[in-house]
């Protein structure tokens, strides 16, 4: 892992070679859709999979996102987790 600045809001956070775009995990909060509602992502279970909640209610298979109005696309990581990064 190397120590660089998020694309988003330059604070320093973690990233790797694998996901050189990852926004920062305060950014990762402020996940909008299209729409302007509320969006996250999580894993399905502890084996994984992607599940998106719109407006703590709704789950689906949503990717794209917004932060401060830049489109973000967010995906299951190679190793488990969920990873938010700029487009």
């Amino acid at each position: 892992m190397e120590s660089s600045d998020c694309p988003i809001c330059k604070n320093k956070r973690l990233t790797t070679q694998r996901y050189p775009n990852k926004i920062c995990y305060d950014c990762t909060k402020l996940c909008v859709t299209k729409d302007n509602k509320s969006i996250q992502f999580f894993n399905i279970d502890h084996s994984g999979g992607f599940v998106s909640i719109v407006d703590n209610k709704h789950h689906g298979n949503i990717h794209d996102c917004y932060v401060k109005g830049i489109k973000c696309y967010a995906d299951e990581a190679r190793f488990g987790g969920i990873v938010v990064s700029k487009v």
